[in-house]
């Protein structure tokens, strides 16, 4: 059984509509460069970026055991996005489950869907969610804030949230953090050149984190791939030496010209962001490379 997107207030459950009716019905759809980009590339890109197996194990029993603790036999779940490895992993019995994206092509090229479980995505836009009040027992994101400015975008994605959660509801975030004390530029280019970084896209990230300024500011990707061009300005060698594949150091080219601004808040910055609506409950570490940098963390409505 499926969920659909009903006059963007409430969802019912249906089984008489396609895959793609439900996508479409009813939703707005956005288009982004850099995120159809994204979406064409998806499988180029690997963790830390994408949620391990660690991630997704305590994902899966944070979630199971909320579930049991309130006696809910029916969960229904929202993921702000549509990460595969989310959208896939074992949930509840019973579970229906919303994705939420506001761009078309992340949702054509990347969702994968899941058939054991009543799931769907469709367009729609974080600040204004197609939710009824208080319709959601647990909500999911991965990297999500990353997305949002700041001020303006988190205060309005987190009244949002709090909004569409029920009152004893779990909000579960793995969240992308920088360090309090910002990391040289030279030394991630350094750490890159020894080999001393374990694959591209935690040096995209580090990268990225170096050159953010304060949280308002965050960090243009045009910027980034300006620094990594004029550092690398012949990756195919740099690939040869790293052993890594080339079309994957080739993904950091979406940033090129491309002025969206990621936010990579501290840690304290998040939660502070938070506070007006969340109490946090938890926070948990991977042990993979850059995994201080991207806890897992639970949330309570106030």
């Amino acid at each position: 059984m499926l969920l659909r997107v009903v006059g963007l207030a409430k969802l019912t459950p249906t089984n008489d509509l396609t895959d793609d009716e439900l996508l479409l019905r009813r939703a707005t759809m956005r288009s982004s460069d850099l995120w159809d980009k994204n979406s064409l590339q998806w499988q180029k890109i690997g963790p830390p970026l994408r949620p391990c197996g660690q991630d997704i194990d305590f994902l899966q029993r944070l979630i199971a055991e909320k579930c049991a603790a309130a006696g809910c036999t029916s969960p229904r779940a929202l993921l702000l996005g549509v990460t595969p490895e989310i959208a896939r992993m074992r949930w509840p019995r019973n579970t229906r489950l919303l994705a939420l994206d506001c761009h078309w092509g992340m949702i054509r090229n990347v969702w994968p869907g899941n058939r054991t479980v009543g799931a769907v995505a469709a367009c729609g836009d974080w600040t204004k969610m197609p939710v009824a009040d208080e319709a959601c027992d647990v909500v999911v994101g991965d990297g999500c804030f990353s997305m949002l400015g700041y001020p303006e975008g988190y205060a309005t994605v987190t009244r949002e949230l709090r909004r569409v959660l029920q009152r004893d509801g779990l909000f579960a975030m793995r969240a992308f953090i920088r360090p309090d004390k910002p990391e040289p530029v030279a030394v991630v280019f350094d750490d890159l050149r020894a080999g001393r970084i374990g694959n591209f896209h935690v040096f995209k990230w580090r990268l990225n984190m170096a050159l953010h300024g304060d949280l308002t500011a965050g960090v243009r990707l045009a910027d980034s791939w300006n620094v990594w061009n004029q550092a690398v300005p012949e990756p195919v060698a740099l690939a040869q030496k790293l052993d890594w594949p080339i079309e994957t150091m080739r993904t950091i080219d979406a940033y090129r010209g491309d002025d969206t601004r990621y936010t990579y808040p501290t840690l304290a910055e998040l939660r502070q962001a938070l506070a007006a609506h969340f109490s946090p409950t938890a926070c948990t570490h991977p042990a993979y490379e850059l995994g201080e940098r991207c806890p897992t963390l639970l949330f309570a409505p106030r």
